[in-house]
């Protein structure tokens, strides 16, 4: 008697459990379908004006168009991307707080820091891989370096007299990427940001560094840069002349190689937001990095289409942190 009233109890319990379950499901297709229902907001690794803001707000107009509400954009730039990785991770999961973000932030950070606030693999769920970021090895447009080899032998002459100024970790790792790839020993001078760096590098009073090539092409263009190479698995259309690092003579196991695949953007959502918004969004996210308003966007700024699911987003964000990890070794930097 007590053994038949113990399995109906249990068929009850599991029969309720289906039942929620159902309902759940239930309500949670329903939402996707009526989202979104108020405006979107997306939170930017970058400060405005800059390649990756400009692309966050072409997306953000793109998902407004065809979801019928409004997308705005709000830049939190600072402290190596940690401040917008962190608002995004303890924000609601929703689907009305999105993150557009850098490799740096989701597959450096944890390498270079022992304490963040928010944990890449935990706290977020990837939504789609946009576009490839990439970077220019540049001198001052006066510089007597025309050429890597030229830098590169100048550095051999004299171990240590040529500096590069570096303005974050990312890129401080970068540089110590290419010291080693190139077998040469130059001073790292540190910036906090960019717009630091730049008038100093523009100056001659840094030898060369390493930039976005958003970030540079104005200043090439202007010939207040010179672009020596890009770190990027082929040339950019933009300066078809410069060749790549590799086509400069640069080489090595591959550590340069995989360094050029690692600077990405991606198009992330706090963890627990439904399946059913995260599969909408990155339907839609895809259809754009493919679209002729981001054709425009890469033509004018240099970035590159790299369009990836969620899935590929957290494949690179694993094979990228083995990179960060040899770089860190390769800079002598200590986590912090």
């Amino acid at each position: 008697m007590k053994h038949s009233i113990s399995t109906r109890r249990r068929a009850l319990l599991a029969a309720t459990a289906g039942a929620a379950f159902l309902a759940f499901s239930a309500s949670t297709v329903a939402q996707a379908q009526q989202y979104p229902q108020r405006p979107i907001k997306i939170v930017s690794i970058a400060s405005a004006g800059t390649g990756i803001d400009d692309y966050t707000r072409l997306l953000a107009k793109f998902l407004g168009d065809r979801l019928g509400q409004s997308v705005v954009v709000e830049n939190r730039p600072g402290a190596n991307m940690i401040l917008a990785n962190d608002y995004v991770a303890k924000s609601a999961p929703d689907g009305y707080t999105l993150l557009m973000t850098a490799s740096s932030a989701m597959s450096a950070n944890p390498i270079l820091y022992t304490r963040l606030p928010y944990s890449p693999s935990k706290d977020f769920v990837p939504v789609a891989r946009m576009s490839t970021l990439p970077i220019a090895l540049v001198v001052s447009g006066s510089s007597p370096y025309k050429t890597v080899a030229e830098l590169v032998a100048a550095a051999r002459a004299k171990p240590g007299a040529i500096n590069g100024g570096s303005s974050g970790n990312g890129y401080r790792l970068m540089a110590a990427a290419f010291t080693e790839a190139a077998g040469i020993k130059t001073t790292d001078v540190p910036y906090k940001a960019t717009s630091g760096l730049l008038p100093d590098l523009i100056s001659g009073t840094v030898d060369y560094s390493m930039l976005e090539f958003s970030s540079a092409l104005p200043m090439v263009q202007a010939g207040k840069l010179r672009a020596l190479a890009v770190l990027s698995p082929k040339r950019v259309p933009l300066l078809p002349g410069v060749p790549t690092l590799s086509e400069a003579g640069v080489l090595d196991s591959g550590l340069m190689e995989a360094v050029s695949r690692t600077n990405w953007t991606g198009l992330y959502a706090p963890a627990g937001t439904p399946a059913p918004i995260v599969e909408k969004l990155a339907k839609l996210t895809q259809e754009f990095v493919t679209s002729p308003e981001a054709m425009k966007h890469y033509a004018a700024r240099g970035s590159l289409p790299n369009p990836g699911t969620g899935a590929d987003l957290t494949r690179a964000v694993q094979a990228d942190q083995q990179v960060w990890k040899r770089m860190i070794v390769v800079a002598g930097i200590q986590p912090e």
